[in-house]
């Protein structure tokens, strides 16, 4: 096939993306994105035109004119990458209905042809206004099912969101009132012991109204089943369904509920970028969902804390039920308080405490195991030089010389690799060269450059560079492990005790800035080692 036939030159990525649509199962595309980096904007364009897409790949054959079980089928309405929606018009009864037809014709797999039973077994034992029914299903007489349902003139709540144009946000009340029915629907087929797995704007069909209809149960499965993939889109999935679990709750429609929610009153996704991003964002429990009013501003603190509490990462912590959450935006509408809470101190306290880095096989883990050694050593050599009252040009020898190891330790471990480090170790290591250079000025400071000077004004610099270095190891709380923060304030809280025994000052650093060291070095190699995880 030659470069011009090729749709963006992405065939790979589009086939494994249809094949994804058909299946549920979005992981092969998240890993192709990762071996492919530089095409995500591309690939996300051509998946932003859906029907480009499936037309590339897989056209429908030509059916409008045609008689499907007596009714004629007039125009195509709808297509997905597995069905094709059509207005067809029943003569006897005067009426026009909807008719679902697989795309593939006489080609469909017997998967499909499950798949699509199933879906018609399972919207006929629903009975709710918020769900589109099934008036009939049947075979036509070349062995093709299709589906029969009432005509929705609306159109899907993914086209309204397009029409509004570049905004593409509703006005909160209406996207309360839209969620909130929607919500009563999803609970009706929770209640029968269905998980739907796939709720988006394009599975969700308009009336003539512009009610919601939750619609394409292709993807649903009994609440005790167990998942065989990453099933549904990722840009609605949850994330335990991105991770792979297999014993999935009706928290995942929650979850799905709650994007489309963000979606309707801020116009945004909350994980936004290419599939492989979503997933990576999805899967990392330290990155929470956006607020709402990043998006826009004058959306209601009521409205966030719903979206935010849809869109929690532990299952646990959503709603417990649709009908609670179509609840709180029935209170929302009704000018009454909801339930849900912005997230607060112990929240936030709670989400720090999560944060640890990624397994990875190659954490440079030796260089802060040189680092202990080298503090130990040139501070309990500082100790001998202050108790033997000797000149303070040693003090400068001790710190020098471990200031030029660390450095070495850092070209041959880090520096010299710099663009192949993890974005942890990048921290680290800007971290440690700035703490060498604290190091170097304090020395300056309290132990100048002399030789008839006492070494024991070096003792002075001990409280200031103990709350030096554990400050930068209460930094690390932030970019590396949450358990660097109690480490980082405890290492600050001795120079207390320094100021309290001066003497003791060199042994009392050395010893515990080697022990954090050797700590994190031993956490590096084993801890978060990945083929550690990998035999594990």
């Amino acid at each position: 096939m030659s470069d011009d036939t090729r749709p963006h030159g992405l065939e790979e990525g589009a086939a494994l993306a249809f094949k994804a649509e058909e299946s549920g199962d979005w992981k092969a595309v998240a890993n192709w994105l990762a071996r492919n980096p530089g095409l995500g904007g591309e690939f996300a364009k051509f998946l932003a035109d859906h029907d480009e897409l499936v037309n590339t790949l897989r056209p429908a054959p030509q059916r409008t004119g045609s008689i499907v079980g007596g009714l004629e089928l007039k125009e195509e309405i709808g297509r997905g990458a597995m069905g094709v929606v059509y207005r067809a018009t029943d003569a006897v009864l005067k009426r026009d209905v909807a008719v679902k037809m697989v795309r593939t014709g006489d080609e469909m797999s017997s998967t499909e042809l499950a798949r699509f039973e199933f879906e018609a077994a399972l919207v006929a034992s629903l009975d709710h206004p918020n769900i589109v029914r099934v008036l009939s299903f049947d075979e036509t007489p070349g062995g093709e099912p299709f589906l029969v349902m009432p005509l929705m003139t609306g159109g899907s709540l993914s086209t309204w969101l397009k029409s509004l144009g570049p905004d593409r946000r509703f006005d909160e009340r209406v996207a309360a009132e839209t969620m909130r029915d929607i919500a009563l629907g999803v609970h009706h087929a929770h209640q029968h012991g269905l998980i739907h797995r796939d709720l988006k704007p394009a599975n969700i069909l308009l009336d003539e109204l512009r009610r919601p209809h939750v619609a394409d149960f292709g993807l649903a499965r009994p609440a005790d089943a167990i998942a065989t993939s990453e099933a549904g889109t990722p840009m609605y999935m949850a994330p335990e369904q991105a991770l792979g679990e297999k014993h999935l709750t009706t928290a995942v429609d929650i979850h799905a509920l709650g994007v489309m929610l963000f979606q309707l009153v801020t116009g945004e996704l909350p994980y936004g970028g290419d599939i492989g991003s979503i997933f990576r964002k999805l899967t990392d429990p330290t990155v929470q969902a956006p607020p709402a009013r990043q998006f826009r501003k004058e959306v209601s603190s009521e409205l966030e804390a719903i979206c935010q509490k849809c869109l929690e990462k532990d299952p646990t912590k959503r709603y417990q039920s649709a009908q609670a959450l179509a609840d709180d935006l029935s209170s929302f509408l009704r000018g009454e308080a909801v339930s849900a809470q912005l997230p607060g101190f112990w929240d936030w306290l709670r989400q720090v405490s999560r944060i640890r880095p990624e397994p990875h096989p190659d954490y440079s883990w030796p260089v802060t195991l040189w680092f202990g050694w080298f503090v130990l050593i040139s501070n309990t050599m500082i100790f001998g030089v202050i108790q033997n009252d000797m000149p303070s040009i040693w003090i400068w020898v001790a710190h020098l010389v471990c200031a030029v190891a660390m450095a070495v330790v850092l070209w041959w471990y880090m520096l010299s690799r710099f663009r192949q480090l993890h974005i942890t170790e990048r921290h680290s290591l800007i971290i440690a060269m700035g703490n060498i250079m604290a190091y170097l000025v304090l020395t300056a400071t309290y132990s100048p450059f002399e030789f008839d000077d006492t070494a024991e004004n070096a003792l002075g610099m001990y409280p200031a560079l103990t709350v030096t270095s554990g400050l930068g190891l209460f930094t690390l709380g932030s970019t590396n492990w949450s358990r660097f923060f109690p480490i980082g304030f405890g290492v600050m809280a001795l120079a207390l005790v320094m100021m309290w025994r001066p003497y003791a000052s060199p042994l009392i650093f050395g010893v515990t800035i080697a022990a954090v060291m050797w700590y994190w070095s031993y956490a590096k190699a084993v801890i978060f080692n990945a083929r550690a995880d990998d035999r594990n």
